[in-house]
């Protein structure tokens, strides 16, 4: 890790501290203040140039709200397409991400996942080209990846599910290799990433029951395997859920709201992850806008519950986009701020 990387991602630690107080690791213990989460976003400064996009106004005015902002594109998407396009979207990421207030920048989501990366090395050379091209032409700005590891929702080293849990796992190695965990362990070793958003393929509720256990357990259990890797030696890692929902929050589901923030926010942050992200602000997904609040910025039980964990001193990010607001830039902006400490700004790259 080279030095501006190391006192960046020490720093932020401090940050962590202060906005969620002492924090405990698995075993219950206070955690040492190494790389934890990301820095506080340092706002405008008088010389920032004009916005001419709509990104560039977002970008602009999450860090007005001192929010984190990180710039979010597929670049995995671009780096298939070869390299001329690769490069146009390195350089339209960077011109976003090098403006005020940006703390780093996401280049992939659920990378290895069904997304034509198949073979760990493919994705270790695309994290190494990007990584190279973007610290050149992005210096002083982290990268963060999305993973979600299928082997990790198997309830790994819980003995008393052996029987299910091993067949489990061999089906994901089978199916997603290189999302195998010894792969990930060789991702997050090479230093090309400084964060991670980590989704646990949890499996239906129905199928933990049919092992004899629940979501909480195989959830505790994923993050103790996380753990006993040593990922947080090399990356911050931080939790990925999707919560949102079209239309109103679905009145049958409102008992679950709580559940839902106990096994995908509660759990991984005791177990050490360093702030949960959980998708997204608004924004059209198979052909219906999802949201985390009702429709009009109406708050409903899932709102209640993720405002709770922020009460708590939770750090919580979500994803935005201009082109999908509910009222308005600002408006959004200022009910989304008073939840989320950062926000995934689209690089509107396509």
């Amino acid at each position: 890790m080279t030095g501006w990387r190391r006192l960046v991602l020490v720093a932020l630690a401090a940050t962590m501290t202060a906005c969620s107080g002492a924090a405990s690791g698995p075993a219950g213990g206070r955690r040492t203040a190494t790389a934890t989460s990301v820095p506080p976003a340092s706002g405008l400064r008088g010389d920032t140039p004009a916005a001419t996009t709509p990104y560039e106004a977002t970008v602009d005015a999450a860090a007005r709200r001192r929010l984190q902002v990180w710039i979010e594109t597929d670049l995995a998407k671009f780096w298939l397409r070869g390299r001329p396009q690769f490069d146009a979207a390195v350089r339209g990421l960077a011109a976003l991400a090098n403006r005020p207030g940006v703390v780093g920048v996401k280049i992939a989501d659920e990378l290895g996942y069904k997304d034509g990366f198949g073979d760990p090395r493919r994705v270790r050379a695309f994290l190494d080209d990007a990584a190279h091209s973007l610290r050149r032409a992005a210096p002083n700005r982290l990268i963060l990846v999305d993973f979600v590891v299928p082997e990790l929702g198997c309830a790994p080293g819980l003995a008393a599910v052996a029987i299910m849990a091993d067949p489990c796992r061999a089906a994901a190695r089978a199916r997603y290799p290189a999302l195998r965990l010894e792969a990930v362990d060789g991702y997050l070793a090479s230093g090309d990433l400084d964060v991670i958003d980590l989704s646990t393929g949890l499996l239906e509720p129905s199928d933990y029951e049919g092992w004899g256990i629940d979501r909480e357990a195989a959830q505790r259990a994923a993050w103790q395997e996380v753990a006993s890797r040593g990922w947080q030696r090399h990356v911050v890692v931080q939790a990925r859920k999707a919560l949102a929902h079209p239309g109103p929050y679905p009145q049958y589901q409102a008992g679950s709201a709580q559940g839902d923030a106990r096994v995908f926010l509660d759990l991984p942050r005791e177990a050490g992850a360093a702030a949960v992200d959980v998708w997204t602000w608004r924004q059209t997904y198979k052909s219906e806008v999802v949201r985390l609040m009702d429709p009009g910025l109406e708050p409903n039980p899932l709102w209640d519950a993720l405002r709770q964990r922020r009460e708590r001193g939770m750090v919580l990010f979500t994803h935005f986009t201009p082109s999908s607001v509910e009222r308005g830039l600002d408006a959004d902006l200022d009910m989304l701020s008073t939840v989320f400490s950062g926000v995934f700004v689209a690089a509107g790259l396509g």
